[in-house]
């Protein structure tokens, strides 16, 4: 937990402990080597920034009013280059993080070995067509309403998702449609990407609690057409839990609003949401990535509607596409996707019955937990729950994770299992503030929270290494 806190509070010997991390929080060793090999006849400290679109570099320039930068201009890249000093970097890096624009590790690691700065690098398989592999593997597990035509693949979940709602956002502008509702306490880049382009022509409305439907009703009745959409998670991360989805399209359907549905935290195969949603958003870096090695993210338009099927060109024009060798790297693990889903499915069934049980779990989140069971199981039936759950311990927070002897992550869907204390590592600046810890209450979210992604280990191991860190 002293690293965690290390790592939030940019402490620097922590950070120099970190050759690598999560790949838009913490920049890919390749591709600061390609930054500094770019960058070697610079006469000034600076800061670099890989975009994989000039478009997207342009936008951060405007959007910010960049006025003292320089800027390279390649054929799979972009990069900016700022000043260390200016103060602008802080906003330039969290876009870079909540939009996904950045480059592939993996273009980075190209660039280097056709520079002779590389002695060895990763053999890629030989794939033929793997984007249509996994395009076809991805709609089965949407189901009927989608064919792998109708799938849009992203770099990442996060730029998928930022494609898609700075094309909506602009859409319902010319529609004079200017509020949108996040359902649910969702994914810190979600919520952030919401504030950047929902809040420029209308404002952005929260319903923290996917239960209270009386809340949601009354925001459509007082807001009627006005609504541009309703985006939600099925079910929420970190708290899994799945709302009334049947009551959401109801209400988008009478103010013409689109329902935008993420069910990354236990995959489209287990949720069968899509026959509700105008525009499905999913992390294939979960569960299609089970090796924990790449990133990509797909978009999921159903041919049911109408309102999703007008978007999909202008987030083609928008989108990063995935780099080659991130898609041929997925197509060699994605033959085994729906087997892993199966696997996790049944192993996070027998974890969630020992945290459960266990005298010093305080409370156990999962797509089965009580008030939203029958919610979830209407899309998902019976022993499905995906592989994530999230739990609080009674006390000892710091001793318990301290003494967990399992890989600590931020990602999920891997055949390896992770534990990450959630509220730390995605809402820091919550924690150590009154008004944060009053805004994570309302929530529901303690800062004790520790989200468990179950992986393909034998689950009786599992078990015994988290009893053991309890003990």
């Amino acid at each position: 937990m002293a690293d965690v806190i290390g790592y939030e509070e940019k402490d620097p010997d922590t950070l120099a402990a970190m050759p690598t991390g999560y790949p838009r929080f913490v920049r890919h060793e390749m591709i600061n080597r390609m930054i500094g090999h770019i960058n070697q006849s610079a006469n000034r400290e600076t800061h670099g920034y890989l975009f994989a679109r000039e478009q997207d570099c342009q936008e951060v320039i405007h959007r910010y009013r960049l006025s003292d930068f320089e800027k390279i201009v390649s054929g799979e890249w972009t990069l900016l280059q700022m000043p260390i000093a200016r103060s602008e970097n802080s906003l330039v890096s969290a876009y870079f993080q909540h939009t996904g624009c950045g480059i592939s590790s993996r273009l980075a690691e190209d660039y280097l070995w056709e520079h002779g700065l590389l002695e060895g690098r990763e053999v890629s398989p030989e794939v033929s067509h793997p984007d249509i592999l996994i395009r076809e593997t991805i709609s089965r597990a949407h189901g009927p309403e989608v064919s792998p035509d109708d799938l849009l693949l992203a770099s990442s979940g996060a730029n998928a998702f930022h494609a898609l709602f700075k094309a909506a956002s602009k859409q319902a502008k010319a529609k004079n449609k200017t509020v949108w509702i996040r359902w649910g306490w969702l994914y810190l880049d979600t919520i952030e990407v919401m504030n950047l382009y929902g809040k420029e022509s209308g404002e952005v409305i929260e319903v923290n609690q996917v239960g209270d439907t009386a809340q949601l009703a009354s925001l459509f009745q007082q807001y009627g057409d006005q609504i541009a959409g309703v985006v939600t998670e099925f079910p929420t991360n970190p708290l899994l839990q799945a709302g009334d989805l049947e009551l959401v399209r109801s209400l988008c359907d009478q103010a013409d609003a689109l329902l935008i549905i993420d069910p990354t935290m236990v995959s489209p195969k287990n949720a069968k949401i899509t026959p509700l949603a105008d525009v499905v958003v999913n992390s294939l870096t979960k569960y299609a990535g089970w090796e924990g090695d790449v990133m990509m993210g797909s978009l999921a338009f159903p041919q049911s509607s109408r309102a999703g099927g007008e978007l999909v060109q202008a987030v083609q024009e928008l989108i990063c596409p995935p780099y080659r060798r991130d898609l041929a790297r997925l197509a060699e693990q994605i033959p085994f996707y729906e087997h892993f889903i199966e696997s996790a499915n049944a192993n996070t069934l027998a974890v969630a019955e020992f945290l459960q049980k266990h005298p010093k779990i305080k409370k156990v989140h999962w797509a089965y937990q009580d008030g939203f069971r029958k919610n979830y199981e209407k899309f998902a039936g019976p022993g499905r729950p995906g592989c994530n759950l999230s739990f609080e311990v009674k006390d000892g927070l710091e001793e318990f994770y301290d003494r967990l002897q399992m890989l600590k992550s931020p990602s999920f869907g891997t055949e390896f299992s992770n534990c990450c204390p959630y509220v730390y590592l995605a809402h820091y600046p919550l924690i150590t503030s009154a008004e944060g810890r009053t805004i994570l209450d309302e929530a529901g979210l303690s800062p004790g929270l520790l989200r468990l992604s179950v992986g393909l280990e034998p689950v009786e191991e599992i078990i015994e290494t988290l009893g053991s860190a309890l003990q």
